[in-house]
Order: C-alpha cells, then structure tokens, then sequence
C-alpha cells in the first residue's frame, strides 16, 4: 500500500489487510485502517471491529475508551447482533460508572434487538435493569425487573439468590415487611451466598410488624448458628434493644455483655455499654449507671457516646446534690471545659449548620475556626471528620490528611471506617504505598463493610507488590482469590501478582501454576503474557516443539503486544537450536534484534543468546575441521 499508492488492487489489498487484522484480533490496527477508508462496503466491518476492540478495552479496565468504541460501532446498523450487543456493553458501562439513568436505556435499547441477537448475555437482561432502578432507589420498578428475573432464569443460581435478596431489600425499604420477609426465606431456602444478611433482615422485618417475640427467636437462631456471620455484633445489639423494648432488661443487659465480650474493639462497645448504663439510670440504680457512663467516657472520649454519657451522669449528680463531685470528675476527663462549653457548642453548632445546607465555604471556614480554638472541645473529631471530607470533595486532598489522622488518632467512633477508606484513597491517589500500608492494614481488620475489607486486601496486594514485598503481596493476592465476591479483573490482577512476585523470588513452580490458572481468565496482554509464560516453561521442561506452538499462538492471537511476542521469539529461537536447527534459531534472533531495538532488555537478551550459538557453532566447525 505504501509503495503503489495509486494501484488498481489498493482497496483489494485494503481488504486483505483488514481481514489479517481482525483474524489476528488486532481490533486496534484493523479500526486505524478502517478510519481512513470509510467506504460503504466497510462498515459492517468498522460496526465489528469497533464493538470488539471496546469489548476488550472493557476487559482491560477502559471502561469510558471502551465506551466510545460502542458509540462508534452504534453509529452503523449493518449488524442487528453486533448492535444489541454493543447496546449491551454501553449499559454495562453506564452502570459501572453510576449512570444508571443512560445505562436503562442502553440495556432496553439491547432489549429491543435480542430477538436478531444470539448472544448469552440477554439473558441477564431483567437482573440488569432490575440493579439500575435498584441503586437509583427507585425501589416499585427494581421490584418489577427483580420478580421477571426469578421468573425467567431459574437456572443461574447465584443470580436467583441475589435477586431474592434485592427484592427484599426494595420490600424492605418501601415498608412492604410481610413481602420482604416472604423474599427473605426464598433466599433463605437456597442457602447461597449472604444466607447470613437474609435471615439477619428476615429477624429485623418481624420487628417492624410488631412480631419482636419471633424477631427475639429469630436472632437467638442467628447468633447460635452464624458463628462467622459478619453480622453477627449487629445481631447481638438488635437483640439486646428488643429486650429493652419488650421490657426484659435483664436478658438485654446479658446480651450486651455478650456483645461487648466479643467484640472488645467493635463499632457497637462504646453503644452497648451507654445502653447497659441507661438501663440501670431508668431502672433507678445510680452508682451501676454511674459506672458504665464513667467507663463510656473514660474509654471513648469525645465520642458522641461519651457526651451522652456525661450529659447523663450530671443528672444523677444533680439529683443527688453532688454538683462539686461532677465538676472535678469531668475536669478530670481533660476534653470537657466545663466554662467554655456553651462557646464550644455554639461554634460547633454554627459550623455543623452551613456544613448541612452545603455552604462549603463558610463551613470550611467554620470548622477551622472551632478545631482552632476548641482543638480537644466537645465536637473535635466530628469537626476534624466534616473538615476532612469537604477538603476530600473539592479535591484538597492533602488538607485532609490531618484532620482524618486526627479522628483516628481517637478510640474508634462512628467516622473511623470512612476516615480510614478516604485516607486510604489519597495514600493510593498519588501512590505513596509506603503510607498507604499501614492505613489499609486498619482498613482491613477493623472495617464493618465487607466491601472495605477486600478494598484493602486488594491494595495491600498491589502496594506491596509494588514496594517489593513479594511474600507479602502473594499473601494478599491468595486472601483476594479466596473471596468468592472478587471480581474477574481483581482476580486477573491477583493471579498476575503472584506469577510475576514467583518469577521475581526465582520461584519457577509457583509462578507456573500461577500464570496456568491466570491464563483460564486474563484477556489481553495478561493472555499474551500468561501465552509467553507457557511456552517459557514448555522450554525449560524440553518440550521444544510444544512451546513453539505457544509461541505460534501468542504471534497469531496477541500481535498487537509486540514486547511478549519478541520475548516469545527469543524462546521459539532456543527451542529450534535445541532442535539442531541452527539456522532457524539465528534467523529468529538476527530478526528480534533488526526489528524489537525499542525494547532494551529483549535486545541484550537475543544478542547474548545469538553470542551463545554462535559460540557453540564455532566449537563443533572447528572440531570437524580438525
């Protein structure tokens, strides 16, 4: 094409060059081509090969890159299966994304052409929709989509049960107990995967249908059974409030023990324990309530409980005239000053009203103004956390480093797990690991969220892996693999931090069963690596020929990621010299080095391995000659 620019065969060999292209999945360079000839007999295959290099852009994590590529391929209709699939993709990316609202209209434009699609994909068609309207809280239509879902695809189980749990989510949420808890004990019988969040919402519905004598059960059940349910401190404190509710103070004070037992560091300690003392306060046994209010604040200071607690003992010092015993208790606490308090709710008072109504600016002001004047006052780690957040959501990261190292700095409260995600995230923002660390090391034993817990655990896999920490950051990546909820990029991504930490320690077992299994699920260059990689390790076992045939595949299937085709080629020319073909073998290295100069190492590599041939060579000549 380059050298008879003005040929009569020019859209011929266009065509062929395309169709080389495409069959070798170098969706990238066969669109290049396309663009510059956007003649009609082309477009079906510009609507193919837009939708298939957005495909796997997707894959690769390129979601909005991927997006424009099924926007482009829309553009034609040559295709109706290639259309409601792209239609299909662009909602998938819409709703990772959080635009819930396109992505309906992605997936019900995909909809209308499935009956011309012959793709598996459609099948998820109500599940998916059934989400959009789920997390836009439009809780009536996600019912509609969820129920068609149970209805249509009884076969996909995992579906089946999260569609059960959704849909008694939305019950749930629009106040519709009886129907959640009927859609609770559907996924209940299937015994899936979040059995433990169903009968937890199960025994919670009861409760909101004036039933707390099967909601009481239903939680003893629970908290007998769910030993490891993640839910189970939630469990022991809703119980433990029931028996308040239904007057059994002495089962509820029991249960709180048990609660506080369990969980010494909990989310719920500091609660169980205020409860325990206003128990006692209601029940009109001061010096039990004055020993449970004094630990709250000696134990949690400056939390929200540890206020309560104190705004609670001063009514018993009051009713039992021992005003000067409060005042040198609370003095002694150090973070109550008794004179300046009215000033200190005042200031907090004014800052925390602008931070409501979402006047950043003043609040951001106001906040600042108070931490400076009341820096150990009664509202300091709400006032540290609120100026942290509003420097976090304008994009002033680095401002917020300090204040939510302060609520951190406390016992644990209710904005511990934020501040430890948010601070997370700047750390990892600007790749500084080596403070990211310790944060996601936190992150990952005291988060109450499942989805902060592999959040962290994938970090640590990445940071460490990047800070060289190979033993540690394999740990990570076997704790990522070993959660059934982690997505395939996620896993591809844990797989491929093994296999390379094994290459990096000299560990060739290891890193060969890793890059095996990363092959059954990468996409991509992971494939071509993971393709490079068998043929690698088919050498090193003499299966010379095999690994040629890997070799083969890589350059066949995965051109357009020329760094593992050179290395494959470097690998194919060591299997033809141990072959006993010579020839082959310096051809394939005199052509890596004419033609891979860009890629350093591979370039010293082949010249070190052609040196070796050509050394060996020499000796046998000059034998022969002798």
């Amino acid at each position: 094409l380059l050298k008879y620019p003005g040929s009569a065969n020019t859209k011929e060999v266009e065509s062929f060059l395309i169709n080389s292209y495409i069959t070798s999945k170098n969706y990238k360079e066969a669109l290049l081509v396309l663009d510059k000839n956007n003649f009609p007999e082309n477009r079906l295959a510009f609507q193919k090969v837009s939708f298939l290099y957005g495909l796997e852009l997707f894959t690769d994590g390129s979601y909005l890159k991927a997006k424009e590529l099924f926007v482009r391929s829309l553009l034609q209709s040559k295709d109706k299966n290639v259309a409601a699939r792209a239609n299909f993709w662009k909602g998938e990316v819409e709703f990772i994304v959080n635009d819930f609202e396109n992505a309906i209209l992605s997936y019900k434009n995909a909809e209308l052409l499935k009956d011309s699609a012959t793709s598996s994909e459609f099948k998820n068609y109500n599940y998916n929709v059934a989400y959009c309207y789920f997390k836009m809280k439009q809780y009536d239509l996600a019912v509609t989509y969820f129920q068609k879902q149970i209805e249509l695809n009884t076969q996909d189980k995992i579906r089946l049960n999260d569609s059960y749990l959704r849909l008694g989510d939305c019950q749930f949420v629009s106040l519709k107990y009886a129907a959640g808890l009927e859609s609770y004990n559907k996924a209940l019988e299937m015994n899936g995967i979040d059995s433990d969040y169903a009968q937890f919402q199960k025994a919670i519905s009861y409760g909101f249908i004036g039933k707390n004598d099967k909601k009481i059960d239903e939680f003893n059940l629970f908290i007998q059974k769910r030993t490891e349910s993640q839910y189970r401190d939630d469990a022991l404190f809703e119980l433990a409030n029931t028996y308040i509710v239904v007057n059994k103070p002495d089962l509820a004070l029991k249960t709180f023990d048990k609660l506080i037992t369990d969980f010494k560091t909990g989310s719920f300690t500091s609660k169980s324990i205020l409860k325990q003392g206003l128990i006692y306060y209601n029940n009109q046994n001061d010096d039990l309530a004055l020993s449970k209010f004094k630990k709250v604040a000696a134990d949690f200071p400056k939390s929200a409980e540890a206020l309560e607690a104190v705004a609670t003992a001063k009514l018993i010092y009051i009713d039992n005239a021992k005003i000067d015993e409060y005042a040198v208790w609370v003095k002694a606490l150090g973070y109550i000053e008794v004179s300046d308090a009215e000033l200190d709710n005042d200031m907090f008072e004014s800052a925390n009203k602008n931070y409501l109504q979402g006047n950043t600016k003043q609040a951001v002001t106001a906040f600042s103004s108070y931490i400076s004047k009341f820096p150990n006052g009664l509202h300091a780690v709400n006032a540290n956390f609120y100026l942290a957040e509003l420097y976090f959501k304008q994009g002033a990261e680095a401002n917020a480093i300090n204040n939510y190292n302060f609520v951190l700095a406390t016992t644990r409260n209710e904005f511990t797990e934020q501040a430890l995600a948010r601070l997370c995230a700047i750390y990892l923002k600007t790749n500084d690991f080596a403070k990211a660390i310790p944060v996601l090391k936190r992150l990952e034993v005291e988060s109450d969220y499942p989805q902060n817990n592999a959040y962290a655990q994938a970090n640590l896999m990445r940071a460490y892996y990047d800070q060289k920490e190979f033993a540690n950051a394999v740990i990570y990546a076997e704790k990522v693999l070993g959660n059934i909820k982690t997505e395939t990029k996620v896993k591809s991504d844990a797989q491929i931090i093994i296999a390379r930490s094994a290459i990096k320690s000299n560990d060739e077992v290891k890193a060969k069963v890793a890059y095996a299994n990363l092959s059954k699920i990468a996409r991509g260059e992971l494939a071509a690596e993971a393709l490079f990689y068998d043929a690698y390790f088919k050498n090193k076992e003499n299966k010379y020929a095999e690994s040629n045939k890997s070799v083969q595949k890589l350059a066949k299937e995965y051109s357009s990621y020329k760094y593992f085709g050179a290395q494959g080629l470097i690998v194919m020319a060591k299997n033809y010299y141990q072959l006993k073909d010579a020839f082959q073998a310096t051809s394939i290295l005199e052509s890596v080095i004419e033609n891979f100069s860009n890629f350093d190492d591979v370039l010293q590599q082949a010249k070190l391995e052609l040196e070796k041939i050509k050394t060996e060579e020499s000796k046998s000549n000059s034998s022969i000659i002798k």
